[in-house]
């Protein structure tokens, strides 16, 4: 598939690109700390700079990578105007956040996870801006134009499979636990080679992979379904801001493996939360669509 290669250049693109720009944004950030309100940019390490320039990168090369694919406009990626666009990116956000906190608190109840003493409820609005925001990237990228483009070349349930397989083998592609005690204008490039680390522990990888294979699924079929991004965007934001929410807000106290790992999106149990979470948004919002929404054209 001749639009494959373009996509590869863009994912390489943005992680050199990511790379170029992150002690620029580290730096940045550190000067403007001392502003009322931005402090909390000086307790960020060199790490999280380097997360938000990829991202940063994601979207500056964004619209080269259409043209470069060739989409003009979003109908060739299979996405229409969305007449319930609200309902679905408000109503999924609710119903992912909800099935989360009734998640965390049965981890809690569990003795796995403990509440932090005092709660810090102050996190959460930094907590929410980052996970709206990352769902509209990933979600636009991913569900958008790379599932649209590979459409074009595979029936919708073989490209469904393959970019889910790509959206989660991507997300172990982090530098985590990686140190840069000192940074400089070639640090972010010293974080490339840790990016891949975590390739080193297959039993973790395979238990995460599961897990985000069936959340790209549901989200892919959000979209199939509606034509459109806004009910998968609702839905991830709301699952990372349940995620990174209650992360913030308990800690973890005990194992319970297979059915939980060191994170909520390890561990079978996990997994069939993201299953329930899949046949409530078909109950509510998939059910009444048009077998011909999907695109399947026989497949």
């Amino acid at each position: 598939m001749r639009s494959g290669w373009p996509i590869l250049g863009y994912f390489l693109s943005t992680l050199l690109l990511g790379a170029a720009l992150a002690p620029a944004l580290y730096h940045l950030g550190g000067g403007l700390s001392g502003f009322p309100g931005l402090s909390f940019l000086a307790g960020s390490d060199f790490q999280r700079y380097f997360n938000r320039a990829v991202l940063l990168s994601a979207l500056l090369l964004f619209y080269p990578l259409l043209r470069a694919v060739g989409v003009q406009r979003p109908e060739a990626l299979g996405l229409s105007r969305n007449p319930k666009r609200w309902r679905h990116l408000f109503g999924g956000f609710a119903l992912a956040l909800g099935v989360m906190v009734l998640f965390g608190a049965a981890m809690v109840n569990s003795g796995v996870y403990y509440w932090k003493i005092p709660l810090p409820w102050g996190l959460l609005p930094r907590v929410f801006v980052s996970a709206l925001a990352a769902a509209a990237i990933e979600e636009t990228l991913f569900r958008g134009l790379i599932l649209g483009v590979v459409r074009q070349a595979a029936p919708p349930r073989t490209a469904v499979v393959w970019v889910s397989a790509l959206f989660a083998i991507l997300h172990f592609v982090k530098p985590e636990g990686a140190e840069v005690p000192n940074v400089h204008w070639y640090s972010g490039f010293a974080l490339i080679p840790p990016i891949f680390s975590r390739f080193a522990e297959p039993k973790e990888i395979l238990a995460g992979f599961t897990t985000l294979c069936v959340l790209g699924a549901l989200l892919a079929h959000s979209t199939l379904r509606t034509r459109s991004l806004w009910l998968g965007i609702g839905i991830h934001a709301g699952l990372v801001f349940g995620k990174m929410g209650f992360n913030k807000l308990a800690k973890r106290s005990g194992d319970a493996m297979p059915w939980f790992g060191p994170d909520l999106t390890v561990g079978l149990g996990s997994v069939l939360v993201l299953l329930f979470l899949w046949l409530l948004t078909w109950y509510l919002f998939l059910r009444d669509r048009p077998s011909s929404a999907l695109g399947y054209h026989g497949a």
